[in-house]
């Protein structure tokens, strides 16, 4: 009976070690935490957005790093797939809006159950320990040393220890070492789907401040990059939120070339929103300049409105100047800030970077260097937005590692 180790208990690492295990091998789990699956039960915000229930092309089109390598997995193992495979585990899922699926507990430790339930029933051994060293002869995996337990013999290796995204999970960079170790390139990783730092620090001054219904620009060198319409949220020295998190995937290692153009009043054009002010300043006509914005802006906004405007804090609002108003409208409409820095790895939902696809045999997940030495998941430079894509990734390439073993 062939001997299949898989390193790494995430999602990638157990539909690996059931397909391994369903397809007739003795499969041992290495996983360093005490239990499989921590950062799978903090994705969705704990309820788990297990994928897109979306065509294949849909999938692809919302990878942003190598989408043609994934094509193979998810004709093999696509969303809907996906979805009948967990109902079939006894796991009741729903579909939300934007076609996202979520267990309908809403509780991502129904999902890990139901894994860690096929786990058992495959009797896939479970080693709670590192794996510390891959060992190979003529460009073929051999075994492995492990941290504490000594070495461990493997005809075959899948490699799904994940990238280095919220490390305090377990997603520490460690399978990037071991890849490296046996001759395999790795892209510089980089958070992906993250918060972004400014270099102006009187965004901060709104700390809390969630900001709907809001058009985001990203721009380079004067180009628009990305756009999108939702939401943001201030924190005490980033910006936040979905907006922020998929434009995050759109900015190379350099984040001080980009500028974000944020239009607070996107549902209404230029005259509109003149009008609308029109309208306000008649109504607070006598008031200071400083205590009329109160019906257009959110309250902590309004410093940091007053603080950009070349408008006296004490001038009434009746002798404003037209000049002064479209001043006012484009600060509504053209909110400008200039980027500094990515939030780190501490808060990425995803890593970029990893092993280089070009080394990888996207119709099995194995090496292209290194014989029976397979890879599934995050510690493979492919990332997508948000959605239920990654997840899906994860998935798609551990069921296509597991499944292609025995050279199906």
């Amino acid at each position: 009976m062939t001997k299949v180790v898989v390193i790494g208990g995430g999602p990638a690492g157990m539909m690996a070690a059931l397909q391994a295990a369903e397809n007739g091998n003795k499969v041992f789990l290495i996983e360093k935490n005490k239990n499989l699956g921590k950062k799978l039960l903090i994705t969705g915000k704990g309820r788990c957005n297990l994928t897109n229930y979306s065509p294949l092309n849909q999938h692809i089109k919302n990878i942003i790093d190598n989408p043609e390598f994934m094509y193979s997995s998810l004709a093999e193992f696509d969303a809907y797939r996906l979805y009948y495979y967990f109902e079939g585990l006894g796991l009741p899922l729903k579909i939300e809006r934007g076609d996202r699926v979520f267990p309908k507990s809403n509780r991502s430790q129904d999902v890990l159950k139901v894994l860690q339930k096929e786990l058992f029933r495959h009797d896939v051994e479970i080693i709670q320990d590192q794996a510390a060293e891959i060992f190979k002869e003529d460009q073929q995996v051999k075994g492995l040393k492990l941290k504490y337990q000594g070495q461990l013999q493997a005809d075959k290796i899948i490699l799904a220890a994940g990238g280095s995204s919220y490390p305090q999970t377990g997603s520490d960079g460690s399978g990037f070492k071991l890849a490296q170790s046996l001759g395999h390139k790795i892209v510089e990783p980089q958070p992906g789907l993250c918060g972004l730092k400014t270099k102006e620090n009187w965004i901060y001054q709104a700390e809390g401040l969630k900001l709907k219904y809001v058009d985001l620009k990203l721009i380079k060198a004067g180009e628009e990059i990305y756009s999108d319409f939702g939401d943001l949220e201030i924190r005490n020295d980033y910006l936040d939120g979905p907006l922020i998190i998929s434009a995050s995937m759109f900015i190379d290692s350099a984040p001080k070339n980009y500028q974000l153009e944020i239009d607070l009043k996107p549902a209404l054009d230029y005259q509109s929103l003149d009008q609308r002010i029109l309208r306000d300043f008649e109504k607070y006509s006598n008031k200071f300049f400083g205590n009329s914005l109160d019906d257009l802006l959110p309250k902590k906004m309004i410093p940091i409105f007053l603080q950009l405007s070349s408008i006296d804090y004490n001038k009434t609002v009746n002798q404003i100047t037209a000049a002064e108003r479209e001043e006012l409208i484009h600060l509504f409409k053209n909110l400008k800030l200039n980027l500094k820095a990515k939030k780190g790895f501490e808060r990425a939902i995803v890593t970029r970077g990893g092993v280089n696809t070009e080394e990888i045999d996207p119709k099995t997940m194995e090496s292209k260097l290194i014989r029976n030495l397979y890879f599934a998941g995050e510690v493979i430079d492919v990332a997508a937005l948000t959605g239920g894509y990654n997840l899906q990734i994860a998935f798609a390439t551990g069921f296509k590692a597991g499944n292609h073993l025995n050279g199906q």
